[in-house]
């Protein structure tokens, strides 16, 4: 049993948190033992420095690294046990626009020098590897994967009241996608300009462009429950925009994973996080100028037997390497060098 002591400020209901540390451990029941090392409620964490004790390794997850948090950090870092930081965000590069730019910049110094210390640094793409790789002693790749109970069983079929159903065309995600959103906006515009009634607009957990004609969602911060909404949402077409700054280059590919799960085709950035999408086979991929957005779109929106059978070989692959199943033998195996280095 490989037992690891986990300090995260995201609640265990979190995406981060349960994508990247329960998620996987809990696949591997009776192999590891995840011991949850901070509490709270909703306002005020409670740390316990007792979970360490025993533990083969620590884990410390994105923000965690802080002023107030550091004084365990440095005594964990000084006591022997391996160290591992996992982070899937660049904390390196947070754009000036960047809704919790604010709270995040007291963190970069902390998260600098844990990166440069840490035994062991866990990330969720190549590109975000490069990025830390300066810093860092050892970097590991770990992609997201999804949980098969949440997310691979069959989707959802779409109640269609009638011949000539809307088109439903979602975008899922946090506000902090508002400036990425924004940058499809004029395309957006022109396709419900030219289809009118026959494509509806959903944005989940992000408001829509000003002007633009779109149902509005609320995010539910809890990801279990956030996944029962997108699918719910049984969308035809997922959107995932960003804008190329260095820190949206270093996401990940799991808004193509979520949308491709339940059968949707999707467009998506042509940048780094999407580099597993296939162009033309299992998404289509969009450069910045909104006009490619505009033509991308318009192909799956009028196109009932290409976005359909998009959708099926998107959710064949998903299906066949991006289950957690399969995917939790690779945490084990780097965590558990991890663990064996430091000793």
């Amino acid at each position: 049993m490989l037992t690891l002591a986990a300090y995260s400020l995201d609640l265990p209901s979190y995406a981060c948190a349960r994508l990247r540390l329960i998620a996987p451990a809990l696949t591997l029941r009776g192999r590891i033992d995840l011991r949850w090392g901070a509490a709270s409620n909703g306002r005020d964490y409670a740390i316990d420095p007792s979970v360490m004790n025993g533990a083969d390794a620590a884990v410390f997850q994105r923000y965690f690294p802080m002023k107030e948090t550091w004084p365990l950090v440095e005594q964990v870092l000084g006591s022997g046990i391996p160290v591992i930081y996992e982070v899937d965000d660049n904390f390196l590069a947070v754009p000036s626009e960047h809704p919790m730019k604010a709270r995040l910049d007291p963190v970069e110094p902390y998260a600098r020098e844990l990166l440069s210390r840490a035994s062991l640094v866990t990330v969720s793409c190549a590109e975000l590897a490069r990025a830390v790789s300066g810093l860092a002693k050892r970097v590991a790749v770990l992609p997201n994967y999804l949980e098969e109970r949440l997310w691979l069983c069959a989707p959802r079929e779409r109640e269609e009241a009638a011949a000539g159903a809307p088109v439903r065309v979602v975008f899922a995600g946090t506000p902090s996608h508002a400036g990425d959103v924004r940058s499809i906006a004029p395309a957006l515009r022109r396709v419900k300009e030219r289809c009118g009634s026959g494509v509806e607009l959903v944005f989940l957990g992000c408001p829509p462009p000003e002007g633009l004609e779109a149902r509005e969602l609320p995010f539910s911060e809890d990801y279990a429950a956030y996944a029962r909404d997108l699918k719910n949402l049984a969308p035809d077409i997922g959107l995932a925009p960003l804008e190329n700054t260095p820190f949206n280059r270093c996401k990940s590919a799991v808004k193509w994973l979520e949308y491709s799960a339940l059968g949707a085709a999707g467009v998506y950035a042509d940048l780094a996080p999407y580099d597993p999408v296939r162009h033309g086979e299992t998404g289509l991929k969009a450069g910045a100028d909104p006009d490619l957005w505009e033509e991308a779109l318009m192909r799956l929106v009028e196109d009932k037997t290409l976005r359909q059978e998009m959708g099926e070989r998107a959710r064949a692959e998903v299906l066949a390497h991006w289950g957690l199943r399969a995917g939790a033998e690779g945490y084990f195996k780097v965590w558990q060098e991890a663990a064996r280095a430091g000793k």
